[in-house]
């Protein structure tokens, strides 16, 4: 009896999964990944308990059909740009079966923190990106920020904690239904967020100052449309009277209280470029992260203003959305993990190598990209 209702899923595990991976190769690997984990282990992970309360709501684990979009999503990640016979090199090959299986048993290991919240059917159709490594990670951190945060409102940075874990959050859930366009904006705003982080987090004195002109942000945006008295006053006296904008002031006119930032930065101080351009100076070993992130904050203008929804190739979006966020999500953790003074793990994983890891790879992807690669890809 069991063994005829493992072979009807195996059944509809094909179908469903048909022309995404070889059906055999996924039947195999989850086997595999099953038998290594065991029964045991797997009630860890999944909670597999019946209740009321799920019948009521409809909560069901599917726990196959969970792992296999793992398996799928891993093997489709090492694959861009591979050629057809090369995938099924790969897919004989007992070293890369071994490494599926171990990273397929990494990613159900954090379960509970990333596709335990994730939809059974997304939106639009396309890839399921969210279960390629590096976004499946990121979605596990962010969540884990989010259980740190939680009521721990003595945190000193903990609205601009939850401006990034919200942006980021957001940003994968629409990667989840390929609505990738809309993604942008909300990683053009965790930028902006984060290399205030960076900075305040060094200069911990300026806190006050950056609070004085959040609250006259509050205030005029949200309240009464009008500039509070008190900015008047500071804008009239602020440092670079070349920029006569009160708005961009009013954003970032808290840098007038860093003593040497005016004379690094001589070109568009008040603003998220003056802040890089500061931080590129004063943190070396962040240049090629800071540099990485101008760039694809720059290419973000066109979505947050609605002149552009969706490039052609979708898996540029993958590409940028998860570059993005990996360097912004993978910094706040650490940095908040730094001032609660606790390890950087969820459970048993050790995550940042983790995600460095599978960033590695995605990066080497992404600087081989052109437009015939693109167009092979979507082929396949």
């Amino acid at each position: 009896m069991l063994k005829n209702i493992s072979e009807q899923n195996d059944i509809a595990l094909r179908h469903v999964f048909e022309g995404r991976i070889r059906s055999n190769f996924l039947i195999i690997m989850k086997d595999q990944v099953l038998r290594e984990l065991g029964p045991e282990n797997l009630m860890k992970y999944y909670d597999l308990h019946w209740s009321d309360m799920r019948m009521i709501k409809g909560i069901g684990e599917a726990l196959e059909y969970d792992v296999c979009r793992m398996i799928v999503g891993i093997h489709r990640a090492y694959s861009i740009f591979l050629s057809k016979q090369e995938i099924r090199k790969n897919e004989k090959d007992e070293r890369y079966r071994k490494c599926i299986v171990t990273e397929t048993i990494e990613k159900i290991k954090l379960h509970l923190y990333a596709s335990k919240y994730f939809r059974k059917q997304i939106l639009f159709s396309g890839e399921e990106f969210l279960y390629y490594p590096l976004p499946y990670g990121l979605f596990a951190i962010s969540v884990k920020i989010g259980e740190i945060l939680k009521g721990d409102y003595q945190l000193k940075y903990w609205q601009l904690y939850y401006g990034i874990v919200h942006n980021g959050l957001s940003a994968l859930v629409l990667m989840e239904d390929n609505l990738l366009g809309g993604a942008y904006p909300l990683c053009r705003g965790a930028i902006e967020i984060y290399v205030k982080l960076l900075i305040l987090n060094r200069q911990t004195a300026l806190f006050e100052d950056y609070e004085k002109y959040r609250m006259y942000e509050i205030e005029q945006s949200c309240c009464s449309q009008k500039y509070p008295k008190e900015f008047y006053v500071l804008f009239k006296a602020r440092n670079c009277k070349n920029s006569k904008s009160k708005n961009d002031y009013l954003h970032f006119g808290w840098v007038d209280f860093i003593d040497d930032y005016h004379s690094v930065v001589k070109k568009a101080p008040y603003s998220v470029y003056g802040l890089i351009t500061f931080l590129k100076n004063k943190h070396i070993d962040k240049i090629s992260e800071l540099e990485r992130l101008e760039h694809l904050y720059k290419s973000c203008h066109a979505y947050t203003h609605g002149n552009v929804q969706m490039a052609v190739y979708p898996l540029l979006h993958y590409f940028e959305i998860s570059i993005m966020l990996y360097y912004v999500i993978r910094g706040t953790f650490l940095l908040l993990c730094n001032e609660k003074e606790i390890e950087s793990k969820i459970g048993e994983i050790d995550i940042i190598p983790m995600i460095d890891r599978d960033f590695k790879i995605l990066f080497a992807q992404y600087m081989n990209r052109s437009t015939e690669k693109f167009e092979e890809h979507e082929k396949q």
